[in-house]
């Protein structure tokens, strides 16, 4: 039997057009666009948790965001507290992120979005921490977020933050690894049965999950 495009589109969430009391971790939040991320979804009235290895670079951003002292995940019971720091090493192993990921979920009791934009350029490294970084540790984030929104019956979104390199090399020889996590990380993001509630992430990790969406960000596009 044909489907009507009025039938398809029922497969798509509907768009954010009022993004006020929406809770949006940020991985990756401790400078540039992870910083500004924070802020300016802060500015529409979302709660941030703001996620990254080091915590105390994290402090200043909660402080500007919430406009009074330092804050901690136990105080975001505070209806205002809209920032709360959690720390995440996304090249930790999986157990070490399922805590953190965790911790991130109970500060506000939930999590509407992930961006997922905690990288590293890999310009003259080796590939291997590159890949742990900008791949291996956005497919692990995304498993846990994932794995909460179904165990809670939660809608969602999660954002990667890719780059034009992965669409087309424009740097160097010496940005190989930094291209090829992009790319990666693209074709990660795109990889998902159609019209289906079962997205596959990842060497087939599956996930069943009420109305997630999967997008990707290529800067400098």
């Amino acid at each position: 039997m044909a489907v009507s495009s009025q039938q398809v589109a029922t497969f798509e969430q509907e768009p954010w057009r009022d993004l006020k009391g929406k809770i949006v971790m940020v991985a990756g939040a401790s400078s540039g666009l992870g910083w500004e991320f924070c802020i300016d979804l802060a500015k529409c009235g979302c709660r941030i948790i703001a996620a990254t290895r080091r915590t105390d670079r994290l402090n200043a951003l909660c402080h500007e965001i919430n406009n009074h002292g330092q804050t901690n995940v136990r105080e975001a019971q505070n209806h205002h507290v809209l920032a709360v720091p959690v720390e995440l090493d996304v090249n930790a192993g999986g157990p070490a992120i399922e805590a953190s990921l965790k911790k991130a979920w109970e500060a506000f009791g939930g999590i509407d979005a992930l961006i997922n934009n905690a990288g590293f350029t890999g310009i003259y490294t080796s590939i291997d921490k590159t890949i742990r970084t900008n791949l291996k540790g956005a497919w692990l984030v995304s498993k846990y977020v994932g794995l909460q929104m179904r165990a809670f019956n939660q809608a969602g979104s999660i954002i990667n933050i890719s780059s034009i390199t992965g669409h087309q090399c424009t740097y160097s020889q010496e940005s190989l690894a930094y291209a090829s996590s992009k790319s990666a990380l693209n074709t990660m993001t795109k990889v998902r049965p159609p019209f289906s509630q079962l997205y596959s992430v990842l060497l087939y990790f599956l996930l069943l999950i009420i109305d997630m969406r999967v997008l990707s960000m290529q800067l400098g596009l």
